[in-house]
């Protein structure tokens, strides 16, 4: 009887873990299990340990939508008896389009977001024998491209998480003051709390032009669209997108806890309206 309460414990136990870390999120910081493992280095007596049990993580929807290839390279930590238990972003993933017509911004980051989701919700169910000293890290990037199974590969190198600065020198340099910080790598995009709705060009709709204009916006420390240039030109659309453009607000983004004034690139589309039916004859 005892036996069999052990093991239904241990069971118990196990799916408790795993119900646990599944609804953890990815981290972007170092995490208290990773900060204990930094004391055990992978090395030749301490070596990443044979992997136990995997599964290929699935190609998502939001990435097959534009035809999306990528690669994300997360952090694993496991622990003393080979469960991964913490799993942090190494870098951004790199997100790319096959020929065709570029994908929005904000296709390409549901994407992005998606294969880093999918991604780690494989490496959540891997194991791992238990290492010679735990807990430790180590990097897990994963391939993925339409048509074919996600691959991965393993690495000893464990990037640290990029600070403030130098997430504003990997967007183009170390930051300067009051000069706008550029949206991306550690630089999150921030969320639109106001958006005004394009007049379209009555001259745009007696010609039946209708696309999607890019521009690049510079939003202030209060989260208000400062400047707009375009980006990519449609020459009857443009001054209806930038004044659109002009009127947007974002949440302030944040640096070290500070509002600093960001750039980023927006789109704004334009459909014309379908054609009222015919009168019957």
């Amino acid at each position: 009887m005892s036996s069999r309460c052990t093991l239904l414990c241990g069971f118990l136990g196990a799916f408790l873990i795993v119900a646990s870390l599944s609804a953890q999120d990815v981290r972007d910081t170092i995490g208290p299990i990773e900060k204990q493992a930094q004391a055990n280095p992978i090395t030749p007596e301490n070596p990443i340990p044979r992997r136990s049990f995997s599964v290929a993580p699935t190609y998502p929807a939001e990435a097959s939508g534009i035809g999306a290839t990528g690669t994300v390279s997360l952090v694993a930590v496991v622990d003393e008896t080979g469960r991964v238990v913490e799993i942090r972003k190494a870098r951004e993933p790199l997100v790319l389009t096959q020929s065709g017509p570029p994908a929005n911004p904000a296709s390409l980051r549901l994407a992005s977001e998606a294969l880093v989701r999918d991604a780690a919700g494989a490496l959540r169910r891997w194991t791992y024998d238990p290492p010679a000293k735990g807990p430790i890290a180590f990097t897990v990037s994963f391939s993925f491209k339409p048509g074919a199974d996600a691959t991965s590969s393993q690495s000893t190198t464990v990037t640290p998480p990029l600070t403030a600065s130098a997430a504003a020198s990997a967007n183009g340099g170390a930051q300067v003051a009051g000069q706008p910080v550029r949206i991306g790598g550690q630089i999150k995009a921030p969320t639109q709390i106001s958006k005004v709705q394009p007049v379209y060009p009555p001259i745009a709709l007696s010609a039946r032009v209708q696309g999607i204009v890019i521009l690049e916006a510079t939003i202030g420390v209060d989260g208000r669209v400062t400047d707009a240039k375009v980006l990519r030109s449609i020459p009857l659309l443009d001054e209806a997108a930038l004044n659109a453009v002009r009127q947007w607000a974002y949440t302030p983004t944040l640096m070290n806890g500070v509002p600093v004034p960001v750039i980023m690139t927006v789109t704004v589309t334009f459909n014309l309206p379908e054609a009222p039916p015919a009168p019957p004859a």
